[in-house]
Protein backbone atom coordinates (compact mmCIF):
# COMPACT_ATOMS: atom_id res chain seq x y z
CA UNK A 1 0.00 0.00 0.00
CA UNK A 2 1.30 3.10 -1.10
CA UNK A 3 2.49 5.63 2.24
CA UNK A 4 2.29 9.41 1.60
CA UNK A 5 5.05 11.62 3.26
CA UNK A 6 4.79 15.12 4.07
CA UNK A 7 8.67 15.82 3.47
CA UNK A 8 8.91 18.84 5.76
CA UNK A 9 7.04 16.97 8.52
CA UNK A 10 9.95 13.96 8.56
CA UNK A 11 12.60 14.11 10.64
CA UNK A 12 15.03 11.72 9.12
CA UNK A 13 18.62 11.69 8.61
CA UNK A 14 18.79 14.05 5.09
CA UNK A 15 22.30 15.33 6.51
CA UNK A 16 24.51 12.20 5.67
CA UNK A 17 23.94 11.69 1.89
CA UNK A 18 25.83 7.94 1.06
CA UNK A 19 26.50 5.67 -1.85
CA UNK A 20 27.63 1.96 -2.56
CA UNK A 21 29.37 0.82 -5.09
CA UNK A 22 29.34 -3.58 -5.43
CA UNK A 23 31.99 -4.85 -8.13
CA UNK A 24 32.25 -8.62 -8.67
CA UNK A 25 29.88 -9.46 -6.05
CA UNK A 26 31.54 -7.72 -2.93
CA UNK A 27 31.67 -3.92 -2.01
CA UNK A 28 34.46 -1.69 -4.14
CA UNK A 29 37.78 -1.35 -1.64
CA UNK A 30 37.36 1.81 0.15
CA UNK A 31 40.40 2.95 -2.16
CA UNK A 32 38.26 2.86 -5.14
CA UNK A 33 35.13 4.78 -3.12
CA UNK A 34 37.14 7.42 -2.05
CA UNK A 35 38.57 8.06 -5.76
CA UNK A 36 34.66 8.31 -7.07
CA UNK A 37 33.98 12.35 -7.14
CA UNK A 38 30.24 11.93 -8.38
CA UNK A 39 27.52 9.20 -8.47
CA UNK A 40 24.73 10.12 -11.09
CA UNK A 41 21.91 8.13 -11.27
CA UNK A 42 19.24 8.77 -13.68
CA UNK A 43 15.91 6.98 -15.17
CA UNK A 44 13.18 7.89 -17.42
CA UNK A 45 9.45 6.07 -18.64
CA UNK A 46 10.90 6.09 -22.12
CA UNK A 47 14.26 5.01 -21.80
CA UNK A 48 16.54 2.14 -19.87
CA UNK A 49 17.55 3.52 -16.80
CA UNK A 50 21.66 4.45 -16.82
CA UNK A 51 24.36 6.18 -14.24
CA UNK A 52 27.14 7.92 -14.63
CA UNK A 53 30.31 7.82 -12.54
CA UNK A 54 33.24 10.49 -12.35
CA UNK A 55 36.40 8.95 -11.16
CA UNK A 56 39.72 10.88 -10.09
CA UNK A 57 42.40 8.84 -12.51
CA UNK A 58 45.67 10.60 -10.56
CA UNK A 59 47.50 9.37 -7.65
CA UNK A 60 49.18 12.60 -6.39
CA UNK A 61 51.77 10.85 -4.06
CA UNK A 62 53.19 8.56 -7.11
CA UNK A 63 51.90 11.07 -9.45
CA UNK A 64 50.90 8.57 -11.69
CA UNK A 65 47.55 7.40 -13.35
CA UNK A 66 45.51 4.79 -11.61
CA UNK A 67 42.37 3.40 -13.99
CA UNK A 68 43.70 4.83 -17.46
CA UNK A 69 46.86 6.04 -18.71
CA UNK A 70 49.65 3.80 -16.92
CA UNK A 71 51.56 0.70 -18.56
CA UNK A 72 50.49 -2.42 -16.48
CA UNK A 73 49.83 -4.98 -18.58
CA UNK A 74 47.50 -6.66 -15.64
CA UNK A 75 45.46 -5.85 -12.98
CA UNK A 76 47.19 -4.17 -9.72
CA UNK A 77 46.50 -3.26 -6.29
CA UNK A 78 47.67 0.16 -7.70
CA UNK A 79 45.91 0.21 -11.22
CA UNK A 80 42.90 -2.11 -10.60
CA UNK A 81 41.49 -3.12 -14.01
CA UNK A 82 37.69 -2.07 -12.66
CA UNK A 83 36.25 0.07 -14.51
CA UNK A 84 36.17 -1.20 -17.68
CA UNK A 85 33.02 -1.79 -20.29
CA UNK A 86 31.13 -4.66 -19.58
CA UNK A 87 32.23 -4.70 -16.28
CA UNK A 88 28.69 -5.64 -13.95
CA UNK A 89 27.84 -3.34 -10.90
CA UNK A 90 25.34 -2.38 -8.61
CA UNK A 91 24.54 0.97 -7.26
CA UNK A 92 23.11 2.27 -3.74
CA UNK A 93 21.72 5.45 -2.74
CA UNK A 94 20.74 7.37 0.10
CA UNK A 95 22.24 8.08 2.85
CA UNK A 96 23.84 6.51 5.88
CA UNK A 97 23.07 3.29 7.22
CA UNK A 98 19.55 3.83 4.38
CA UNK A 99 20.60 2.96 1.06
CA UNK A 100 18.28 1.89 -1.97
CA UNK A 101 19.49 -0.57 -4.48
CA UNK A 102 19.05 2.24 -7.72
CA UNK A 103 20.31 -0.58 -10.26
CA UNK A 104 22.38 -3.32 -11.32
CA UNK A 105 23.81 -2.36 -14.60
CA UNK A 106 27.14 -2.76 -16.81
CA UNK A 107 29.28 -0.08 -17.85
CA UNK A 108 29.08 0.59 -21.60
CA UNK A 109 31.41 3.74 -21.85
CA UNK A 110 34.63 5.16 -20.34
CA UNK A 111 35.62 8.48 -21.35
CA UNK A 112 39.49 9.27 -20.20
CA UNK A 113 40.09 12.96 -19.77
CA UNK A 114 44.12 14.39 -19.90
CA UNK A 115 43.36 17.80 -18.85
CA UNK A 116 45.42 20.21 -20.17
CA UNK A 117 44.91 21.84 -16.38
CA UNK A 118 44.05 19.58 -13.01
CA UNK A 119 44.60 15.99 -12.84
CA UNK A 120 43.62 13.03 -15.19
CA UNK A 121 39.40 11.91 -14.18
CA UNK A 122 37.27 9.60 -16.07
CA UNK A 123 33.48 9.26 -16.95
CA UNK A 124 31.99 6.03 -16.49
CA UNK A 125 28.83 5.24 -18.21
CA UNK A 126 26.45 2.77 -18.41
CA UNK A 127 22.92 0.98 -18.35
CA UNK A 128 20.68 -1.36 -16.83
CA UNK A 129 21.39 -4.69 -17.15
CA UNK A 130 18.29 -5.49 -18.65
CA UNK A 131 18.91 -3.08 -21.60
CA UNK A 132 20.02 -6.38 -23.60
CA UNK A 133 16.13 -7.19 -23.46
CA UNK A 134 15.62 -3.81 -25.69
CA UNK A 135 14.73 -5.48 -29.00
CA UNK A 136 11.67 -4.58 -31.03
CA UNK A 137 8.60 -2.19 -30.63
CA UNK A 138 4.97 -3.54 -30.26
CA UNK A 139 1.53 -2.23 -29.90
CA UNK A 140 -0.78 -4.83 -28.01
CA UNK A 141 -3.80 -5.49 -25.79
CA UNK A 142 -4.41 -7.27 -22.97
CA UNK A 143 -6.98 -9.11 -21.89
CA UNK A 144 -5.87 -11.01 -25.25
CA UNK A 145 -7.88 -14.67 -24.11
CA UNK A 146 -11.32 -13.74 -23.63
CA UNK A 147 -11.05 -12.66 -19.82
CA UNK A 148 -12.79 -9.54 -18.47
CA UNK A 149 -10.44 -7.74 -16.74
CA UNK A 150 -6.62 -8.47 -16.09
CA UNK A 151 -3.80 -7.57 -13.58
CA UNK A 152 -0.48 -6.01 -13.87
CA UNK A 153 1.33 -9.12 -12.33
CA UNK A 154 -0.71 -10.99 -15.02
CA UNK A 155 0.40 -8.83 -18.01
CA UNK A 156 3.57 -9.69 -16.51
CA UNK A 157 3.74 -13.23 -16.82
CA UNK A 158 1.97 -13.21 -20.51
CA UNK A 159 5.66 -11.44 -21.68
CA UNK A 160 7.31 -14.47 -20.67
CA UNK A 161 7.15 -16.36 -24.30
CA UNK A 162 9.42 -15.31 -26.96
CA UNK A 163 7.76 -12.68 -29.75
CA UNK A 164 5.66 -14.05 -31.94
CA UNK A 165 6.49 -11.94 -35.29
CA UNK A 166 3.95 -13.31 -37.10
CA UNK A 167 1.35 -12.01 -35.09
CA UNK A 168 3.13 -9.24 -34.13
CA UNK A 169 2.84 -10.35 -30.19
CA UNK A 170 5.16 -8.87 -27.92
CA UNK A 171 6.97 -11.39 -25.74
CA UNK A 172 10.54 -11.49 -23.97
CA UNK A 173 11.82 -14.99 -24.27
CA UNK A 174 12.49 -15.17 -20.73
CA UNK A 175 10.99 -16.40 -17.23
CA UNK A 176 9.01 -14.06 -15.24
CA UNK A 177 8.33 -14.53 -11.50
CA UNK A 178 5.66 -12.23 -10.04
CA UNK A 179 4.69 -11.91 -6.38
CA UNK A 180 1.42 -14.23 -5.76
CA UNK A 181 0.61 -11.91 -2.63
CA UNK A 182 1.19 -8.66 -4.29
CA UNK A 183 -1.08 -9.74 -7.13
CA UNK A 184 -3.59 -10.30 -4.94
CA UNK A 185 -3.68 -6.60 -3.83
CA UNK A 186 -3.11 -5.48 -7.81
CA UNK A 187 -6.99 -4.01 -8.91
CA UNK A 188 -8.47 -5.69 -11.83
CA UNK A 189 -8.41 -3.39 -14.75
CA UNK A 190 -10.70 -3.61 -18.25
CA UNK A 191 -7.61 -2.43 -20.68
CA UNK A 192 -3.88 -2.59 -20.23
CA UNK A 193 -2.37 -1.20 -23.68
CA UNK A 194 1.11 -1.26 -24.69
CA UNK A 195 1.38 1.49 -27.26
CA UNK A 196 4.67 1.21 -29.58
CA UNK A 197 7.09 0.19 -26.80
CA UNK A 198 9.69 -2.30 -26.37
CA UNK A 199 7.95 -5.01 -24.10
CA UNK A 200 11.09 -4.56 -21.30
CA UNK A 201 10.48 -0.68 -20.97
CA UNK A 202 6.86 -1.52 -20.80
CA UNK A 203 6.84 -3.63 -18.24
CA UNK A 204 9.62 -1.55 -16.14
CA UNK A 205 6.83 1.22 -16.79
CA UNK A 206 4.20 -1.30 -15.39
CA UNK A 207 6.41 -1.74 -12.25
CA UNK A 208 6.98 1.84 -11.71
CA UNK A 209 3.79 2.72 -11.19
CA UNK A 210 2.94 0.07 -8.80
CA UNK A 211 6.01 0.63 -6.16
CA UNK A 212 7.73 -2.73 -7.96
CA UNK A 213 11.03 -3.60 -9.42
CA UNK A 214 11.95 -5.63 -12.64
CA UNK A 215 14.93 -7.74 -11.25
CA UNK A 216 17.13 -10.05 -13.18
CA UNK A 217 18.01 -13.32 -11.55
CA UNK A 218 19.57 -16.82 -12.08
CA UNK A 219 19.65 -20.12 -10.18
CA UNK A 220 20.73 -23.40 -10.46
CA UNK A 221 18.95 -25.95 -12.39
CA UNK A 222 18.88 -29.85 -12.18
CA UNK A 223 21.30 -30.07 -14.37
CA UNK A 224 23.31 -27.46 -12.72
CA UNK A 225 23.72 -25.22 -15.20
CA UNK A 226 22.51 -21.32 -14.16
CA UNK A 227 19.19 -20.26 -15.78
CA UNK A 228 18.44 -16.95 -15.36
CA UNK A 229 14.78 -15.34 -14.87
CA UNK A 230 12.65 -12.09 -14.51
CA UNK A 231 11.32 -10.71 -11.06
CA UNK A 232 8.35 -8.25 -10.91
CA UNK A 233 7.41 -7.46 -7.74
CA UNK A 234 7.58 -5.50 -4.60
CA UNK A 235 11.18 -5.79 -3.43
CA UNK A 236 13.13 -4.34 0.12
CA UNK A 237 14.94 -1.95 -1.77
CA UNK A 238 12.43 0.41 -2.91
CA UNK A 239 9.64 1.70 -1.33
CA UNK A 240 5.99 2.16 -2.16
CA UNK A 241 5.70 6.29 -1.30
CA UNK A 242 4.34 9.03 -2.48
CA UNK A 243 6.14 12.38 -1.51
CA UNK A 244 4.03 15.71 -0.55
CA UNK A 245 6.05 18.07 -1.56
CA UNK A 246 5.69 22.00 -0.71
CA UNK A 247 7.27 24.97 -2.67
CA UNK A 248 9.32 26.72 -0.15
CA UNK A 249 9.61 23.80 2.77
CA UNK A 250 10.60 20.49 0.83
CA UNK A 251 11.15 21.42 -3.17
CA UNK A 252 13.37 23.47 -3.85
CA UNK A 253 12.42 24.80 -7.12
CA UNK A 254 9.37 24.30 -9.54
CA UNK A 255 9.04 25.06 -12.94
CA UNK A 256 5.66 24.22 -14.67
CA UNK A 257 4.75 25.12 -17.99
CA UNK A 258 0.98 25.30 -18.92
CA UNK A 259 0.43 25.64 -22.62
CA UNK A 260 -2.83 24.32 -25.07
CA UNK A 261 -0.74 24.15 -28.02
CA UNK A 262 -0.16 20.15 -28.68
CA UNK A 263 -3.92 19.89 -26.73
CA UNK A 264 -6.38 17.39 -28.77
CA UNK A 265 -9.84 17.66 -28.10
CA UNK A 266 -11.26 15.04 -30.46
CA UNK A 267 -9.44 11.89 -31.76
CA UNK A 268 -11.15 9.57 -34.82
CA UNK A 269 -9.50 5.91 -35.17
CA UNK A 270 -9.86 4.46 -38.34
CA UNK A 271 -9.91 0.42 -39.47
CA UNK A 272 -11.56 -2.26 -40.75
CA UNK A 273 -13.39 -5.47 -39.36
CA UNK A 274 -12.47 -8.59 -40.89
CA UNK A 275 -14.88 -10.69 -39.49
CA UNK A 276 -17.72 -8.08 -40.54
CA UNK A 277 -16.50 -7.25 -43.58
CA UNK A 278 -17.05 -3.57 -43.09
CA UNK A 279 -14.92 -0.22 -42.48
CA UNK A 280 -14.65 1.19 -38.65
CA UNK A 281 -14.62 4.44 -37.45
CA UNK A 282 -15.09 5.00 -33.65
CA UNK A 283 -14.70 9.36 -32.50
CA UNK A 284 -13.98 10.10 -28.93
CA UNK A 285 -13.72 13.53 -27.73
CA UNK A 286 -12.51 14.54 -24.26
CA UNK A 287 -16.18 15.24 -22.99
CA UNK A 288 -16.66 11.64 -23.37
CA UNK A 289 -13.84 10.55 -21.23
CA UNK A 290 -14.78 13.78 -18.75
CA UNK A 291 -18.26 11.56 -18.24
CA UNK A 292 -16.45 8.66 -17.09
CA UNK A 293 -16.15 6.10 -19.13
CA UNK A 294 -12.77 6.33 -20.36
CA UNK A 295 -11.60 2.92 -20.62
CA UNK A 296 -8.14 2.91 -18.72
CA UNK A 297 -9.50 5.35 -15.24
CA UNK A 298 -10.54 8.44 -14.87
CA UNK A 299 -9.60 12.16 -17.37
CA UNK A 300 -6.31 13.54 -16.34
CA UNK A 301 -6.47 17.04 -16.02
CA UNK A 302 -10.54 17.28 -15.53
CA UNK A 303 -9.90 21.16 -14.16
CA UNK A 304 -8.36 22.37 -17.44
CA UNK A 305 -10.70 20.83 -20.11
CA UNK A 306 -11.56 24.13 -21.44
CA UNK A 307 -8.73 24.81 -22.44
CA UNK A 308 -8.55 22.13 -24.67
CA UNK A 309 -11.52 22.36 -25.88
CA UNK A 310 -10.67 26.38 -26.57
CA UNK A 311 -7.88 24.67 -28.85
CA UNK A 312 -10.40 22.59 -30.98
CA UNK A 313 -7.90 19.96 -32.40
CA UNK A 314 -8.63 16.79 -34.00
CA UNK A 315 -6.33 14.03 -34.92
CA UNK A 316 -7.10 10.67 -37.24
CA UNK A 317 -5.61 7.71 -36.36
CA UNK A 318 -5.18 4.96 -39.68
CA UNK A 319 -2.30 2.75 -38.65
CA UNK A 320 -2.21 0.63 -37.75
CA UNK A 321 -5.77 -0.12 -38.30
CA UNK A 322 -8.09 -1.16 -35.40
CA UNK A 323 -9.82 -4.41 -35.83
CA UNK A 324 -13.09 -4.29 -33.38
CA UNK A 325 -14.66 -1.28 -32.69
CA UNK A 326 -13.50 -1.82 -29.12
CA UNK A 327 -9.99 -1.74 -29.74
CA UNK A 328 -10.52 1.62 -31.54
CA UNK A 329 -12.51 3.10 -28.71
CA UNK A 330 -8.82 1.50 -26.28
CA UNK A 331 -6.62 3.34 -28.60
CA UNK A 332 -8.75 6.60 -28.71
CA UNK A 333 -9.12 7.19 -25.03
CA UNK A 334 -5.42 6.20 -24.87
CA UNK A 335 -4.71 8.93 -27.13
CA UNK A 336 -6.52 11.21 -25.58
CA UNK A 337 -5.50 10.51 -22.45
CA UNK A 338 -2.01 11.05 -22.96
CA UNK A 339 -2.75 14.14 -24.81
CA UNK A 340 -4.01 15.61 -21.76
CA UNK A 341 -1.62 14.24 -19.74
CA UNK A 342 0.91 16.77 -21.23
CA UNK A 343 -1.36 19.93 -20.81
CA UNK A 344 0.89 20.76 -17.29
CA UNK A 345 4.19 19.71 -17.06
CA UNK A 346 7.25 20.49 -14.81
CA UNK A 347 9.91 20.18 -13.51
CA UNK A 348 11.37 20.28 -9.36
CA UNK A 349 14.29 20.16 -7.55
CA UNK A 350 14.19 18.82 -4.23
CA UNK A 351 16.69 17.02 -1.52
CA UNK A 352 17.97 13.35 -2.30
CA UNK A 353 15.30 11.30 -2.61
CA UNK A 354 15.96 7.48 -3.74
CA UNK A 355 12.33 6.43 -3.79
CA UNK A 356 11.53 9.20 -6.15
CA UNK A 357 11.25 7.55 -9.48
CA UNK A 358 9.86 7.51 -13.19
CA UNK A 359 6.52 6.63 -12.95
CA UNK A 360 5.87 7.29 -9.35
CA UNK A 361 3.18 9.74 -8.43
CA UNK A 362 4.00 13.03 -6.00
CA UNK A 363 2.29 15.62 -4.19
CA UNK A 364 2.97 19.06 -5.54
CA UNK A 365 1.19 21.89 -2.82
CA UNK A 366 1.89 25.37 -2.83
CA UNK A 367 2.00 26.71 -6.01
CA UNK A 368 -1.81 27.70 -6.94
CA UNK A 369 -4.38 26.39 -7.89
CA UNK A 370 -3.34 25.79 -12.03
CA UNK A 371 -0.56 23.67 -10.67
CA UNK A 372 -1.27 21.89 -7.97
CA UNK A 373 -2.21 18.85 -7.61
CA UNK A 374 -1.04 14.46 -8.07
CA UNK A 375 1.65 14.54 -11.12
CA UNK A 376 3.40 11.50 -12.80
CA UNK A 377 7.21 11.19 -12.42
CA UNK A 378 7.86 10.81 -16.11
CA UNK A 379 12.30 10.51 -15.57
CA UNK A 380 14.40 11.67 -12.61
CA UNK A 381 18.09 12.42 -11.95
CA UNK A 382 19.56 11.56 -8.61
CA UNK A 383 22.84 13.43 -8.33
CA UNK A 384 25.53 13.21 -4.65
CA UNK A 385 29.02 15.22 -4.93
CA UNK A 386 30.83 17.22 -2.51
CA UNK A 387 27.91 19.58 -2.85
CA UNK A 388 24.94 16.73 -1.15
CA UNK A 389 22.56 14.69 -2.59
CA UNK A 390 19.42 16.33 -5.30
CA UNK A 391 17.03 15.00 -6.64
CA UNK A 392 15.56 16.50 -10.06
CA UNK A 393 12.49 15.67 -11.98
CA UNK A 394 10.47 16.08 -14.32
CA UNK A 395 6.34 15.59 -13.81
CA UNK A 396 3.21 15.73 -15.72
CA UNK A 397 0.10 17.14 -13.88
CA UNK A 398 -2.48 13.86 -13.58
CA UNK A 399 -5.03 15.67 -11.39
CA UNK A 400 -6.33 18.50 -8.96
CA UNK A 401 -6.72 15.93 -6.62
CA UNK A 402 -3.86 15.01 -4.46
CA UNK A 403 -2.80 11.33 -4.04
CA UNK A 404 -3.98 9.79 -1.04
Amino acid sequence: MTRVVQLHAERDTWYAPAFELWLFGKEAPPTVVRDIVEVKYEDSLEKIDGFTLTVNNWNATKREPIYYGHYETGSTADHPDIFEPGTELMLFLGYQGDTRLMMTGIVTSVDIQFAETGHSKIIVSGLNILDRFRRQQYTWSWPDDGRATICDSDVAKALSPAPDDKAHRPGLGIEVRIDDAAKATEPQLDNIFMNNQFPILFLMERARARGYQVLLGEEEDESGALKQHLYFGPTQSLHDITYDLTWGKSLVSFHPTYSSSRQIFAIKVCGWDRKAKKAIMVRRTLDDLAKGSAQGGPLPNADHIEVARTANREDVISDPPARTEDEAKRRADAALTSSQHGMVEATGTTVGLPDLRAGRSVNIRGTGRHFDGKYTVVSSTHTLNDTGYRTTFTAKRVSAEMAK
